[in-house]
């Protein structure tokens, strides 16, 4: 026979769950211009951060903004140089479309902290890279400038040179 007091105890601990979850949810987009957001916030922080919870007021709608893209450039022995766009939009499957993201998320965690995490990735790339024979791999942040409807109608796209700038993050020797 089953104890009540067990029932009681599974259902509080699963209400304590959604409860908590609840105002993750609900401090996640808020600004933190009062103490009680920001001591809310710090609590919260790690649990937002594991499940990819911390997000603006717009995280449902389409990002129309200027973006930044990752891209590195392989320079080889011979002194060519080869550019790399690592990570593009996925268009055949959610199963791709999900890890499309994971290294979207990765890329720009370089971007934000190059010193540090290109240091760490680029020995990769020169081994990914081994049949170029590199001698060195520059990491680069492209941002889109401002683009309009118009430049759109012409033929024009958000990544195209006259609309972006290239920004070199760091230059590793391999």
């Amino acid at each position: 026979m089953k104890s009540p007091w067990r029932d009681r105890l599974a259902y509080g601990a699963m209400s304590l769950v959604v409860g908590w979850h609840s105002l993750a949810m609900i401090v996640a987009p808020m600004p933190d211009d009062s103490g009680p957001v920001k001591l809310l916030r710090s609590v919260l922080q790690p649990y937002l951060s594991l499940f990819r919870l911390d997000n603006k007021w717009n995280f449902f709608a389409p990002s129309v903004g200027q973006h930044l893209q990752f891209r590195y450039v392989v320079e080889a022995s011979n002194g060519r140089q080869h550019v790399f766009i690592p990570v593009l939009e996925p268009r055949d499957s959610v199963a791709h479309y999900v890890m499309w993201r994971e290294f979207k998320y990765f890329y720009e965690g370089v971007m934000e902290a190059p010193d540090l995490r290109g240091y760490a990735i680029a020995p990769m790339l020169c081994q990914r890279h081994a049949s170029l024979n590199p001698v060195a791999i520059s990491l680069l942040q492209v941002q889109e400038e401002a683009f309009s409807p118009d430049d759109y109608l012409s033929g024009h796209r958000p990544q195209d040179p006259e609309f972006t700038t290239v920004n070199t993050l760091a230059k590793i020797d391999c």
